[in-house]
């Protein structure tokens, strides 16, 4: 699964800060480690050159060992060993003197004295031994405090690693977000564009790094809003200066018509041909009429609608029974006009490229209406059915079937303006179900199953 930039950049900068802040804080740990053990050894060291200074005086001047050791003050968790005479004394428990490392006290016997860091017990200790006239002094130094100071130290430079990488991924979320916030204000620009509202236009925000991108959309947008006006325009000044010569050749043609019994079979048969052209080429011209007026001068007029009824009076108006509208009886707020004509062309291209209607289904649902317009037909491939919806289209049997293949075009170009949407799909089992779904207004308790 591939992650959105958002969540990948904030995936890095928390990474980055996660690495970053690791290096810091074990930096900080080696080094407060390294210089806390020396500071506690050097001391250590110190106290122990003194301490065994003092008991070699003591014992010298003919003190027992045990009154030599009680001499040495009580410092912090330190235990103080002479041996005297191949025996030891010690105030303390701690550490028994066969614990002690074997290796150190040889070495202080041989160089007059040794240090070393050492486990006794399982726990750290630092032991210094001195070698005296007639003894060896030793004295251990317990290490615990330390190491629980530094193991405390080190879990919090952890907690506070994972809090960083935490705070760099949320920083780069929030970073990101913002850089991409003039981004998405132009993605809804397009797609509002897209769904019709050609007056869309981006606020400059006084970015000079932004503004610039929000200039050249704006300019876009004006050019395709000009140029669909055009040629909105072009279509509608056509279509109505051919209307009126169309309009008399169509009448023409009808009276030919209604004379063609009188005329020999030849010319009888052109005339057919004639009146079927003619009127194809009048429907023609009222689709592009109809559809260079949508989104124009046309305003919504909304009001309430009976779905079902609405859908029974298209069917009735075809001709077709009423048996084959089922389903449930919404009734809604919308422009019933255009809705009706939606629902109009969906039939009427069922009735001419389908094989016949099979169904017109209405269905309410939480928050929409669906209307679902079911065919006869084989069926269309999945190629065409993206295809549908552009003007001109016919299909396969564009050679078969009146229609100049605008209507599909109207019924889309119309469902838009109502927020609609238009859906084609191909049944189970043979047939194109054609489904409109429209919403339904959240402040209108009109759209209630009947």
């Amino acid at each position: 699964m591939r992650f959105g930039l958002r969540t990948r950049v904030a995936i890095a900068f928390g990474l980055l800060s996660l690495v970053i802040a690791a290096a810091v804080s074990s930096a900080t740990y080696f080094f407060a480690s390294y210089y806390l053990l020396n500071q506690r050894e050097d001391s250590a060291l110190t106290r122990a050159l003194l301490d065994s200074r003092a008991v070699g005086a003591q014992l010298s001047a003919g003190a027992a060992p045990t009154e030599a050791l009680e001499q040495i003050p009580s410092i912090g968790a330190s235990q103080a060993l002479v041996q005297v005479a191949g025996t030891w004394y010690t105030p303390g428990v701690s550490v028994p003197p066969d614990a002690l490392p074997i290796g150190l006290l040889d070495s202080a016997a041989a160089n007059g004295g040794a240090q070393q860091r050492a486990d006794i017990g399982g726990e750290p200790y630092f032991v210094v031994a001195v070698q005296l006239t007639d003894a060896m002094y030793v004295e251990v130094f317990s290490l615990q405090d330390l190491n629980r100071t530094l193991t405390i130290g080190g879990w919090l430079l952890l907690v506070q690693t994972i809090i960083a990488g935490g705070l760099g991924a949320l920083i780069g979320r929030y970073t990101v977000g913002q850089i991409l916030r003039p981004l998405r204000r132009l993605g809804a620009g397009a797609r509002r564009i897209a769904s019709g509202d050609l007056g869309t236009r981006i606020d400059e925000t006084g970015d000079r790094d932004l503004d610039p991108i929000a200039e050249s959309f704006n300019e876009m947008a004006g050019a395709v809003q000009s140029r669909i006006q055009r040629e909105r325009r072009f279509s509608a000044n056509v279509s109505h200066e051919l209307r009126s010569p169309l309009t008399t050749v169509v009448g023409t043609a009808d009276l030919l018509d209604r004379r063609r019994e009188e005329l020999p079979e030849r010319e009888a048969k052109l005339i057919a041909v004639l009146v079927e052209q003619v009127h194809r080429m009048s429907q023609m011209l009222l689709d592009l009429l109809e559809i260079s007026r949508i989104g124009g001068d046309d305003p919504i007029q909304v009001e309430t609608v009976d779905v079902s009824l609405l859908c029974l009076d298209v069917v009735r108006v075809r001709n077709l029974p009423d048996e084959i509208v089922t389903g449930d009886k919404p009734v809604i707020r919308t422009d019933g006009r255009r809705f009706e004509r939606i629902v109009g062309n969906l039939v009427e291209n069922a009735q001419r490229h389908g094989e016949g209607v099979e169904q017109v289904r209405v269905q309410r649902l939480a928050e929409t209406v669906r209307v679902y317009v079911e065919d006869r037909g084989p069926g269309i491939d999945a190629e065409q059915l993206e295809k549908l919806f552009e003007p001109f289209s016919r299909g396969e049997d564009a050679h078969h079937t009146s229609g100049a293949g605008l209507g599909l075009a109207i019924a889309r170009e119309q469902a838009n303006l109502l927020n609609a949407e238009l859906i084609v799909e191909n049944r189970e089992g043979g047939g194109v179900r054609f489904i409109v779904e429209i919403p339904v207004a959240r402040d209108d308790d009109a759209g209630v199953d009947q």
